[in-house]
C-alpha cells in the first residue's frame, strides 16, 4: 500500500464519522475535511456545540478526536492498525464522548483501489520523511489556493474532498454570470502520474474546452478526457504554483 493510498484510505474514516454524525448535505459537503497547518491534521466539521471533530493527524499518521479547548481527547495510532480494530475505536469513543447517532462505516461512493475494506487491512507504518513531504504538500495546497482567491469576486472555502483526496475550492468572477472555476490540488490520476495543481473553468457546467489555447510558461493545457492546466507538484515552491494559477485563470481570458 503507497503513502497515497494509505491516507487516502485513512480519509474514509473521517468521511464516514462525518455521515454518520452530521446532518447531510445534497453536495456532499459535510463529508469535507479542513486542512489545519498548525496540526498537521485533516479535520472533520465539529460533531456538536462544543466542537468535537475527528482528525488524521499526518505528523504521527493517527485518528485523533479533538477539542477546540481541551486538544486531543483520543489517539490512535494507524501504523499496523486493522481496520476492524479502528472501527472499534471510533465506535467507543463515540459512546464516550456522548455522540448519540451510531457510527457506520459506509461509503456511497468507490475508491481507485483493488482491495476493499475488509477487516483484516493493516496499515503500513510511514516513515516520518513520507509524513513530512505530504504535510509540506497539503501546505502548499492551501497557501497558493489562499493567494489565487484574489483573482475572483466570490471565493469558496478550501476543502479537502475524501472521494478523490483532492484540496479544492470554487471561485466565480460576478461579470461572467453561469461561469465558475475550479483549481487545487489532485492526487495522481488519469491526468498525470505525479499528484497535480489544476484549473479549469465551467460555462453552465459545462467545461470550456483548452485545446486551441496559448501555451503555457508553467504547466499545460489538458484536452482529453478533461479540459484544464495542469502543474505536476513535485518540486514546487509557493511562488511556482502562483504563477501557474495566475497564468492558468488569465489564460482563459485571452
Amino acid at each position: 500500500m503507497t503513502v497515497s493510498e494509505s491516507l487516502h484510505r485513512a480519509l474514509q474514516y473521517l468521511a464516514t464519522a462525518s455521515k454518520s454524525f452530521l446532518p447531510a448535505k445534497d453536495d456532499d459537503s459535510h463529508t469535507s475535511v479542513g486542512w489545519n497547518p498548525v496540526s498537521k491534521s485533516f479535520e472533520t466539521h465539529p460533531f456538536n456545540k462544543g466542537g468535537l471533530a475527528l482528525a488524521l493527524n499526518l505528523e504521527v499518521f493517527s485518528l485523533d478526536f479533538i477539542h477546540p479547548v481541551s486538544g486531543i481527547e483520543a489517539s490512535f495510532p494507524l501504523g499496523g492498525a486493522k481496520h476492524l480494530d479502528i472501527l472499534n475505536w471510533i465506535e467507543r469513543e463515540r459512546l464516550f464522548c456522548k455522540i448519540d447517532k451510531d457510527y457506520k462505516f459506509e461509503l456511497h461512493y468507490e475508491l481507485p483501489y483493488k482491495k476493499g475494506f475488509d477487516d483484516s487491512l493493516t496499515y503500513p507504518k510511514i516513515k516520518e520523511a513520507e509524513l513530512k513531504s505530504h504535510i509540506q504538500l497539503r501546505w502548499l495546497a492551501n497557501k497558493s489556493l489562499e493567494l489565487a482567491s484574489s483573482h475572483f469576486d466570490v471565493f469558496s472555502d478550501i476543502r479537502v474532498w475524501p472521494h478523490h483526496f483532492d484540496t479544492g475550492a470554487i471561485g466565480y468572477q460576478l461579470n461572467e454570470k453561469g461561469s465558475s472555476f475550479g483549481l487545487g490540488l489532485s492526487i495522481p490520476d488519469n491526468v498525470s502520474d505525479d499528484y497535480y495543481f489544476y484549473v479549469s473553468k465551467y460555462n453552465e457546467n459545462e467545461s470550456v474546452n483548452v485545446s486551441r489555447f496559448s501555451k503555457l510558461k508553467n504547466g499545460e493545457w489538458k484536452f482529453k478526457g478533461w479540459n484544464g492546466a495542469a502543474l505536476d507538484a513535485s518540486g514546487k515552491s509557493l511562488p511556482g504554483v502562483i504563477s501557474f494559477f495566475s497564468e492558468a485563470i488569465k489564460g482563459y481570458s485571452e
